[in-house]
């Protein structure tokens, strides 16, 4: 069990050991289930005994100090570009004061939110739910559904078509080799792209409220949502619109189709970077697919191996790359460890590599950004035209 010191006292928090245990009752429901949790020379074991020696040896007061200061280093910029948008008396100061506030506060929803959405920016979980609740809201967000399908499907098992709700986008992107193909998917690596700079804009006016009233998602049924969540989503969307377009239109002296503009080139930008963001992770020509054929279907693989398998960490090594993505770059660890501060990632993906490498086992992955962003087009062009083949089947009934 790892031990973090969080809000003044030591919490013990295992990453591994929550999810365990939301995935038995899910695997009890679709009766998918992973072959063992280790793999047989207990890497998973080993993994977690040198991450507890790393927090053994951790100052727990760096880990708070370090969190604390790039939240409010985040907030800060956030409020200062909003301050600029607001006072802006050009349309190019403009356009350039919502790009900074759309991407700052993306960085502080992928940092903060994020780790506010697994519980483990205060270890405490209505905090932490505040928090994720708070920051997803003012970006035009529910919550919900989406942690729902982020914590109980997409970690229990990426990649998996039919059970995997991160694959379930628009029908006119094809990731999985194994979900129905079209003919117009042969050219999706020309128009997904664009698709992609649609993606804020779809998820916040259309795709939250089809997540809210859609009853399958991956693995998951969902009976009956809550009278609260949909009087939860009027309230996010209304004061989204107002912080995005109703103050800014009511405070500067600009134009109001000015402001329109420059929002929906902010939407477009920091849209393609989210969906690039999101996408390299998992969906590259280095990651794996599987499908459960049968009801009664058995992964393959070990837990441990097949959440490295696939995904994938990229910019490693750059600090900067670590302060703008939070554990995306590093999602390997963020697999493993999902309930853990992207704080320790550095460390905890230097642990896992070592141990890999130790065994003589090449499941890890990792490349640059833009590597990623190449290898993702690459894999939407060879799934779309039915070239994507993979070494191994995952999946055996």
């Amino acid at each position: 069990m790892i031990s973090l010191y969080l809000s003044g006292q030591f919490k013990k928090i295992s990453g591994i050991t929550s999810i365990d245990s939301e995935m038995k009752a899910y695997e009890k429901a679709n009766k998918l289930k992973y072959q063992t949790k280790d793999s047989p020379d207990h890497v998973h074991l080993e993994i977690k005994e040198k991450a507890n020696q790393y927090f053994r040896n951790y100052n727990p007061k760096r880990r708070n100090i370090a969190l604390i200061l790039k939240s409010l280093s985040l907030v800060v910029l956030t409020g200062a570009s909003y301050f600029s948008l607001l006072n802006a008396h050009s349309f190019i100061l403009l356009a350039f004061s919502y790009l900074a506030f759309g991407f700052f506060f993306l960085i502080l929803g992928i940092n903060i939110g994020h780790d506010a959405a697994h519980n483990c920016v205060t270890g405490y979980k209505k905090i932490d739910n505040i928090i994720f609740q708070l920051i997803f809201g003012l970006q035009g967000l529910s919550g919900y559904v989406w942690r729902l399908r982020h914590n109980f499907s997409h970690h229990i098992f990426p990649n998996i078509y039919d059970n995997d709700s991160d694959l379930e986008l628009s029908k006119l992107i094809l990731l999985s080799p194994h979900a129905k193909k079209m003919y117009i998917h042969k050219y999706q690596h020309f128009y997904v792209p664009f698709m992609y700079m649609l993606f804020s804009l779809s998820w916040i006016y259309y795709v939250d409220f089809a997540m809210l009233f859609k009853k399958q998602h991956g693995n998951l049924k969902l009976s009956k949502i809550p009278t609260l969540e949909l009087f939860k989503l009027i309230i996010i969307k209304a004061s989204y619109l107002l912080v995005f377009l109703i103050i800014p239109a009511m405070v500067t002296q600009l134009p109001v189709l000015s402001i329109a503009m420059a929002y929906l080139i902010m939407n477009f930008i920091v849209s393609l970077f989210l969906a690039f963001t999101f996408y390299i992770s998992h969906h590259v020509l280095e990651t794996k697919y599987a499908e459960a054929k049968l009801d009664n279907s058995l992964i393959n693989s070990s837990w441990i191996r097949h959440q490295i398998v696939t995904t994938t960490d990229f910019s490693t090594e750059s600090k900067l790359a670590n302060y703008i993505f939070g554990g995306f770059n590093l999602h390997v660890a963020h697999h493993i460890f999902p309930e853990i501060s992207h704080i320790h990632y550095p460390a905890l993906t230097k642990i896992i590599k070592k141990t890999l490498e130790d065994h003589d086992l090449h499941w890890y992955k990792s490349f640059s950004f833009f590597e990623g962003v190449v290898s993702h087009l690459s894999l939407l062009k060879k799934t779309g035209s039915g070239e994507f083949e993979q070494e191994e089947e995952l999946i055996v009934a």
